[in-house]
């Protein structure tokens, strides 16, 4: 097992964990939204905004033409996503909850293996699902799905193989490190105790946004918070124009439905283009 100092985000989690506890007891479930809209714009959207820098080191993109390239491609791919939720939700869902559990896994693969961390992102996926049914249905319901009931019960075969991989890759690799154990043994209680939205904000935006963030600066070689804040303040604010504009598309669904679309769905629509950045770049390390 490594001996290493922690990195800020094996301290931000519990601390995220205590912030979605104090936000499950306000009362309410509008609260939870505002707190759920204001964390992914803050805290879990910037970490996919250093996608157009990592892209210019690790592809040709040395002119005007090959950037915008990149841009039209990166954002092309993000509208298929939106297409296919629109014409088959629940479809979209289920293969957004499959690839978001591989993106999961890219965290603590290098240490445990891909196998590993594959069953890290599964476990991370299905344990709210499992724990917390009766919520979970109308939340996917919100997305447009029309029969959640199906995702609902694949999630205990899929906690059971996620936590089966899991635990092999944490048996199997000595470069594990105390988070890798702690962290999914802190998610059971969390899925058992908050409301799912809850447990996504303290582990989208207090655990993998940070962890992704501060290893792709260090990858880029941003080390100042401002040099950070430079990097990725122009592609989160085109982010959230793109956010505002699609709103008027949204009206007619009652206000909770329209933030938990622009929330999920558009993850699901940028998710796909950031993993390919990552695959490429990843692979030119």
């Amino acid at each position: 097992m490594q001996n290493m100092k922690h990195p800020p985000a094996f301290w931000l989690f519990p601390i995220g964990l205590v912030f979605a506890v104090a936000v499950s007891l306000l009362p309410g479930q509008w609260p939870l939204y505002v707190v759920l809209g204001v964390a992914t714009a803050l805290l879990g959207l910037p970490h996919g905004s250093l996608d157009t820098a990592v892209a210019k080191r690790y592809l040709p993109l040395g002119n005007p033409l090959r950037l915008g390239g990149f841009f039209a491609a990166y954002l092309a791919l993000s509208a298929a996503v939106i297409a296919v939720w629109w014409q088959v939700p629940d479809i979209a869902l289920a293969v957004f909850l499959v690839y978001s559990a591989v993106h999961f896994g890219d965290d603590v693969a290098a240490r445990i293996g891909r196998v590993g961390g594959t069953g890290y992102g599964l476990w991370i996926i299905s344990l709210p699902v499992v724990f917390q049914a009766d919520v979970v249905v109308p939340l996917f319901e919100m997305l447009g799905s029309t029969r959640p009931e199906l995702i609902v019960r694949a999630a205990p075969w899929s906690l059971a193989l996620g936590g089966a991989l899991l635990l092999m890759g944490l048996l199997s690799h000595q470069s594990r490190e105390v988070s890798d154990w702690r962290d999914p043994l802190l998610l059971v209680v969390a899925a058992w105790l908050l409301h799912p939205l809850a447990y996504f904000i303290a582990y989208w935006c207090f655990l993998h946004s940070p962890r992704h963030l501060m290893l792709a600066a260090q990858d880029l070689g941003l080390n100042s918070w401002g040099e950070k804040l430079r990097a990725v303040a122009p592609t989160t604010l085109a982010t959230y124009a793109l956010a505002i504009a699609a709103i008027p598309f949204l009206i007619g669904l009652p206000a909770d439905a329209m933030l938990m679309r622009l929330i999920f769905v558009g993850l699901a629509a940028l998710t796909v283009p950031h993993m390919v950045v990552e695959f490429i770049a990843e692979a030119r390390r």
